[in-house]
Order: structure tokens, then C-alpha cells, then sequence
């Protein structure tokens, strides 16, 4: 049986918050470097195969991390024998998840657990006192959780309280140099200004969004995409991005163009979670004029009157169907809708002015169909190429021994790659070459680098996989649903949710994205190489589409 041993390292964003010397210690190559010491110390761990799983930016408090959990499915199919972490609380902050990790699913898998500063090893660590002292530092790690969120969050209040500034800039402002208030961003600013003129004109909010798009005035997205005032981790998904009444109520609405900055216009729920709750004003900390107004008081008092009042509705249950949140816009890539429920979709968006959105309706069943006879030859070839590399690993010898010759062989192609752009060098310094002939090559030499250093990593993918039997979790995941599903005479949701990531609808023709989109394409390459016969792209299906569809 291989012996293969995992180390799990975990880093949350509130370790950052905690003062450097704390965040030294608890870093990610902190952890790995004390790990890998403590291995290679231990002469048991020799000629195991060791695997790194990693979740940077991560809270322990639950087992909602990608690693995590791809670690804990290749435990469960018995392909980990041991798992090694710098300290409980890297492992999980949630004492009852550890408890049972530690008290049922490990011991019930065989699998042995250590703690290096914890001191616990649950191959000598048997006794009560060793139990007892790991259920109180389980604990005692929870409520450290909960402690390091309360102090944030009361580090951020205190500063609100002071009137430091905090957060990203309004579409209009943008930060100044010190990063302590806002200043007016001019080209932005006059489109606020003329969405106030506009309303107080009388112009409601999509007579006002028709105008901003006929004088081809950038929405708030596509100005920051441009000018790069704003950066955040999100993107927004959408294309040909227009203004929309929602968009031109939101900005009239915002206090904050009269010169007020408002803060903590939201709170956790309680101390350390992730819900938040919106807060009363008496809650709120507002500085009367903090930055240059766009407007005066009096304007946005006067469009507040002329705006629609806000009313909350409660919130319906869309009803379940097979395509929910999948179907979007081949034009703007929003999710479309189904209009009172019918069995087509449309994009919304389309009965917008200058709109590129198209006003057909497309009938659910027709995608249904078209989705599903895209995915039952995919189902059928990621079987096929299973079972055909099942075969070949029953001929482990000859396969191993081609394996490894194609290794040696990239690599020394490598090197020979790098040599070649030493030479390309030489002969452009020399002047027997031209910059444009120098520079074309060099782009071409590091061109075939590239695809070479791909192989050579696949190749050593495959190499590992050999020797230990752990398959990648995604390839694993996509194989397991292929045999599933293989015999399915329908599409179901479930079906949907395991392999459609997304579908784009246009004028004449669909386009599927699946969620196993890399390890298709991988098998695919693989399938190609042995046939001589190139398979068709099933990866984007493209299904023409006549009017009677």
C-alpha cells in the first residue's frame, strides 16, 4: 500500500490584523518551512510521497475551504495515510468540526494526525489527559476566533468614530494621495452632475439612463475598467455595458455627492459573523462635509422628492427548474429571465435604448435539448479514456518506462531551448542578426519553452499519480459524475449543477461553458494523441438554430 502523507497550511485575512510579529509565524511559508523540517527530521517519513495543500485567506471557524476539502475527499477514498498541520488551529478554529475529525472520521479511516506545536500525535496520543487537552485548546481556539473579530470590529469602529477614512471611492471621487478623503474626479463628477440636472428637469430614471446613453456617457463599471480608480478583487461579468434606471436611482440616492460621508451603513449580525444587517441612522457615523460636494443639499433633497419611494417587497421563491441561473445573454451576459414564468427565456435588458441585447425568446426545452446531446458523447469519451488508462496501467512497466523517456527527453529539449536563445543573443549582439529577426525568434523560442514546460509537468503529474494512486480531485470529480450520468435519457437539475458552469444565448447560435472545461480539454489532447483522428470540439457547442426551433 503507498504511503502518502499530506500537510495542510492555512493563512485567514484576519491573521493580517493581528500585528506582524503574529503574522510572521502563522505565515504561509512559516508553516510550510516548520513542516517540512519536522518530516525530514523523522526518519518514519522516508520514501513517503508528500502532498501540499494550501488555503491562503481562509477562516477555520468552518470547512468551507477548496484544499480542505479536496484534502478530505482523498482521505475518505483512503488515499492519504497521514496528515500533518503547524498547530490545531490551522487545521480548524471550530472545535466541534476538529472533535469530530479527531474523535471519529480519523480514527475510523486509519489515518494518523499531527499537531507539531500542539504537541499531539494521535499515534502515541492515547491517554484521557492528551484527549482532554486537545478538546480545551479546540475550545480555546474557537473563542480565539470569535476574540479576533470582536477587536476588529472595534478597530474599525474606533476609527469611524475618529472620522478616519475608510473604504473605496464613489463613482465621481476618487481617494486623494494620503488616502484620507475624497476628491472630485472630474469626468466622472459632470456625469453625476448632469444625472441631477436631469432629474430635476422632471426626467425619470430611465429617460435619464436613454440620455446618459445617447450622449455614450461610460456607466460606473466601465469607467473604472478604463481609468482604474476603483480596484477590488470583483469584476463585473457583463459586456456592452449600458446605463439602467437601477444604476441612475442608485447614484441619486447617495448621500454621499453632497459632501457627507457616511459609515458603518452595515454590521454583522453578531460579533464575528459573516451576515451583516443594515443599520439604523442612529447607528451610522456621518462627517458633515468631508469632501467637496457635487451637489448642494438642497438639489438632492428636491430629487429625493421626485424619485419613487422605496418599497420593500417580500421576497419570492423562484420555483426550481432544470436551467435556474445558468442561461445568460450572449450580448451582455446577464442571466435571463423567464417572463411570468413561461417556458422561454429573454434578456430583460433588450427593451433598453441603444441596448445590443437581442428581443428574441428562446424556448427552455430547445437548450434542454441542445445541452443534453452535447453532453452524453462527452459522458461516453471521459469513461472511455478511464477505462482505456485502467488498461494501460495494467502494462505498468512499458507505459512508466515511455513516461519517463518523454520526461528526459522535454527536459534536454529544454535546455537546448535555452541555449538556442543564448545563441539567438550572441548572434543579435554580433550584429549578425536584426532586432526584429532577434525579437521574432526570441518570442518563438520562448513560445515552444512554454509548451515544452507544460508537458514536462503534465508528464510528472501522470509520473506521481503512478507511483501513489492519488488522481487530481477535479479529474476525479469529473470522472466520477461522467459514470453516473452516463446512462441518462433526460437532463436533469442535478445534471445541470454538476457540469454546466454557464450558457450563452445569441441571434442564431448557443454556447455551452462546462464547469470541467481544463480536464475535458486535457482528455481530449490525451484521446488525440492516440487517435488519428482529431475528435470534434465539444467543448463550445455551437447549435444553429432555425426559426421553427
Amino acid at each position: 500500500m503507498p504511503n502518502n502523507l499530506a500537510y495542510y497550511i492555512r493563512l485567514s485575512h484576519a491573521d493580517d490584523e493581528i500585528g506582524r510579529e503574529k503574522y510572521e509565524s502563522t505565515s504561509i511559508s512559516h508553516q510550510r518551512e516548520l513542516i517540512r523540517n519536522y518530516i525530514d527530521t523523522h526518519s518514519e517519513f522516508d520514501g513517503w510521497t508528500v502532498h501540499e495543500f494550501v488555503d491562503d485567506g481562509f477562516s477555520g471557524t468552518n470547512d468551507d475551504r477548496p484544499d480542505f476539502q479536496r484534502l478530505m475527499d482523498l482521505t475518505r477514498q483512503g488515499q492519504i495515510q497521514c496528515i500533518i498541520v503547524k498547530d490545531l488551529s490551522r487545521f480548524a478554529r471550530n472545535y466541534i468540526l476538529l472533535g469530530d475529525y479527531l474523535e471519529q472520521v480519523f480514527p475510523f479511516l486509519g489515518v494518523r494526525f499531527i499537531a507539531i506545536n500542539d504537541g499531539y500525535d494521535s499515534q502515541t496520543s492515547t491517554s484521557m489527559a492528551d484527549n482532554m487537552s486537545m478538546v480545551l485548546k479546540s475550545v480555546l481556539n474557537a473563542y480565539y476566533s470569535k476574540d479576533i473579530s470582536r477587536k476588529i470590529f472595534s478597530v474599525y469602529t474606533q476609527k469611524m468614530k475618529r472620522g478616519d477614512f475608510l473604504g473605496h471611492a464613489p463613482f465621481g471621487y476618487m481617494q486623494n494621495e494620503e488616502k484620507t478623503h475624497f476628491v472630485i474626479d472630474s469626468p466622472a463628477a459632470e456625469t453625476v452632475r448632469r444625472m441631477f440636472d436631469l432629474a430635476l428637469e422632471g426626467k425619470n430614471r430611465r429617460e435619464i439612463a436613454d440620455v446618459l446613453n445617447e450622449e455614450k456617457r461610460l456607466t460606473p463599471a466601465e469607467y473604472n475598467r478604463l481609468y482604474g480608480q476603483v480596484k477590488r478583487n470583483t469584476k463585473s461579468i457583463t459586456e456592452n455595458p449600458i446605463w439602467e434606471p437601477t444604476k441612475v436611482a442608485n447614484i441619486l440616492r447617495n448621500p454621499i455627492y453632497t459632501g457627507d460621508y457616511i459609515m458603518r451603513k452595515q454590521v454583522p449580525v453578531v460579533p464575528g459573523s459573516k451576515k451583516r444587517r443594515p443599520t439604523d441612522p442612529s447607528e451610522q457615523f456621518v462627517i458633515k462635509q468631508a469632501h467637496e460636494a457635487i451637489v448642494s443639499y438642497e438639489e438632492y433633497e428636491k430629487v429625493q422628492l421626485l424619485l419613487p419611494k422605496v418599497t420593500m417587497r417580500p421576497r419570492r421563491e423562484t420555483p426550481e427548474y432544470t436551467l435556474k441561473g445558468v442561461v445568460r445573454c450572449g450580448a451582455c451576459k446577464r442571466t435571463m429571465v423567464r417572463p411570468n414564468g413561461k417556458a422561454v427565456f429573454h434578456c430583460q435588458h433588450a427593451r433598453m435604448k441603444h441596448s445590443q441585447c437581442s428581443n428574441k425568446q428562446y424556448p427552455m426545452e430547445t437548450i434542454e435539448i441542445t445541452i443534453f446531446e452535447a453532453l452524453k458523447p462527452m459522458l461516453r469519451t471521459v469513461v472511455r479514456s478511464e477505462n482505456q488508462e485502467r488498461s494501460r496501467k495494467n502494462q505498468s512497466s512499458d507505459w512508466l518506462k515511455q513516461c519517463q523517456q518523454e520526461i528526459t527527453a522535454s527536459q534536454f529539449a529544454l535546455k537546448r531551448i535555452q541555449q538556442l536563445k543564448l545563441d539567438a543573443y550572441e548572434e543579435y549582439s554580433s550584429g549578425k542578426l536584426t532586432l526584429e529577426s532577434y525579437q521574432k525568434e526570441k518570442e518563438n523560442l520562448n513560445r515552444r519553452g512554454e509548451e515544452l514546460s507544460q508537458k514536462i509537468y503534465s508528464l510528472k503529474e501522470q509520473e506521481d499519480a503512478f507511483y501513489n494512486g492519488i488522481v487530481p480531485h477535479n479529474v476525479q470529480a469529473f470522472r466520477d459524475a461522467s459514470r453516473k450520468y452516463q446512462n441518462s435519457t433526460a437532463l436533469t437539475r442535478e445534471m445541470v449543477t454538476t457540469f454546466v458552469d454557464s450558457v450563452y444565448l445569441y441571434e442564431d447560435h448557443y454556447e455551452i461553458k462546462w464547469k470541467f472545461q481544463d480536464v475535458w480539454e486535457q482528455i481530449q489532447k490525451k484521446l488525440e494523441q492516440k487517435s488519428s483522428k482529431p475528435l470534434s470540439d465539444e467543448n463550445t457547442v455551437q447549435e444553429e438554430l432555425s426559426d421553427d426551433k
